[in-house]
């Protein structure tokens, strides 16, 4: 864990506060603390040079978020996601996004279409390239540039949240070429829709997308531990 010197917080108590939960909901939702990680409130306080509210308040924040959860005597665990979770994930995932693109579909302006023209653009560069790492951030600015096309702030909100849930897995999965190939293709189906207007097309694309990615994540889950077995 990065000393508090090394990151950029504020000593205003309620700036200090909503730093430190971020900075730890990031860590737990990028995967760089791992599922099953115990985390002491004083030991958090202690590494990142912070008194103990700040850090007690962040857990109780991300216990709320099902992100982790209290044991007697032991602190905080992160939690895994389960078949299930990801399951309800992206059943609710799917449906916010095909809402929120559906409400796009009309108030789209010719700047957004260009922009995820941009998008894709650059994704068709990385893979023939080979520099999939910057897949993650070309993938989360595809669907956020749709989201907030929506003109609906609920929608864009409640779309990142969930999508900032898969963040660890999506990373790692977008690492393996033919998945970024299938996400990519994905995109350009959903694309292809904007531009034609079509209503029924766009959910079928998005409905897709959104499956095969679900599909991706369990399958590579289940790799993961068919090799640690």
């Amino acid at each position: 864990m990065k000393h508090v010197k090394d990151l950029p917080f504020t000593r205003d108590s309620s700036s200090l506060r909503e730093q430190v939960y971020n900075h730890l909901r990031t860590m737990v939702l990028s995967g760089k603390i791992e599922a099953g990680k115990r985390l002491v409130e004083t030991t958090l306080a202690t590494e990142m040079g912070v008194s103990r509210t700040p850090v007690r308040e962040a857990l109780h924040k991300l216990g709320l978020e099902n992100l982790v959860r209290p044991v007697a005597r032991m602190g905080y665990i992160v939690n895994d996601l389960s078949e299930y979770d990801i399951e309800d994930l992206f059943a609710t995932r799917a449906a916010i996004e095909q809402l929120a693109a559906r409400c796009a579909l009309e108030k789209i302006t010719s700047d957004e279409v260009e922009k995820i023209e941009k998008n894709l653009a650059k994704t068709d560069q990385i893979l023939r390239s080979g520099q999939r790492k910057k897949m993650i951030g070309l993938d989360t600015e595809f669907h956020e540039i749709i989201c907030r096309a929506s003109r609906s702030k609920r929608l864009y909100q409640i779309a990142q949240m969930l999508r900032e849930h898969m963040l660890r897995f999506r990373q790692s999965c977008l690492h393996l070429p033919e998945i970024a190939r299938k996400a990519r293709d994905g995109h350009h189906e959903i694309l292809m829709a904007i531009k034609l207007k079509d209503p029924k097309k766009l959910n079928r694309a998005m409905s897709a997308h959104m499956e095969n990615t679900k599909r991706d994540i369990l399958n590579y889950l289940q790799r993961l531990r068919e090799q640690s077995l």
